[in-house]
């Protein structure tokens, strides 16, 4: 099997030339040959973690910590003082009302996504990329706890993917990140044991020059 993909399926100017890379290969193993996958691409489902954290006792909780939040006139100390968070509305429609208010703090949540490659053995080179989240609707001392960070993909090695690919891998991120704009139901919280309607918008990302 191959890969079909078309790098630009819209050019008016391009041929549409599949990419035909070999998607599988074939290994000796235990006096047998086996077909395995040439590369493996993790992705974890969003909306399946967020419902693990919000079962999670005092989770809710902490995601009203920014209604709280002191505001010092010409101060940035967090995105909370920010314009986005300040003017991003729910919809395009004129007249919408702003995403993030104070009665829908533990319901419309924004994300923090990020890009960062890592050594994961020693002797060796091999690099692996972690596309991650974090939810900013929590407090500084907390966001980037482990137990509060959304893992999105992790990207296989050996090397760093070049830059033009990485809208690839960002791909299924992002047709989940649209349903989760549009709202979804967990069905079940803590403080919600019949379940909450909740939306989630992405509006920063925050990388190094290359993760960028």
């Amino acid at each position: 099997m191959k890969c079909s993909h078309v790098e630009f399926p819209n050019s008016a100017t391009k041929r549409l030339k599949q990419c035909r890379t070999p998607l599988r290969k074939k290994i000796s193993l235990n006096n047998s040959i086996s077909i395995i996958p040439e590369l493996i691409y993790l992705v974890l489902s969003i909306q399946q973690q967020l419902s693990s954290m919000f079962k999670r006792p005092g989770f809710e909780e902490l995601l009203w910590h920014w209604t709280r939040h002191s505001i010092i006139d010409n101060v940035l100390s967090d995105i909370y003082d920010g314009q986005i968070w300040k003017n991003l509305k729910e919809s395009s429609e004129q007249g919408s009302n702003n995403f993030f208010q104070p009665d829908k703090a533990d319901a419309h949540l924004e994300l923090m996504i990020n890009l960062d490659w890592f050594q994961p053995y020693e002797g060796m080179i091999y690099s692996t990329g972690v596309i991650y989240a974090v939810i900013c609707n929590l407090p500084w001392d907390v966001r980037f706890k482990p137990e509060n960070v959304l893992i999105l993909g992790i990207l296989p090695g050996l090397d760093e993917v070049k830059l033009h690919k990485v809208n690839h891998y960002l791909s299924p991120i992002i047709t989940e990140l649209e349903s989760l704009w549009e709202g979804v139901n967990l069905n079940c919280t803590n403080e919600c044991p019949n379940g909450k309607d909740i939306r989630v918008a992405l509006i920063i990302a925050l990388c190094d020059i290359p993760g960028a």
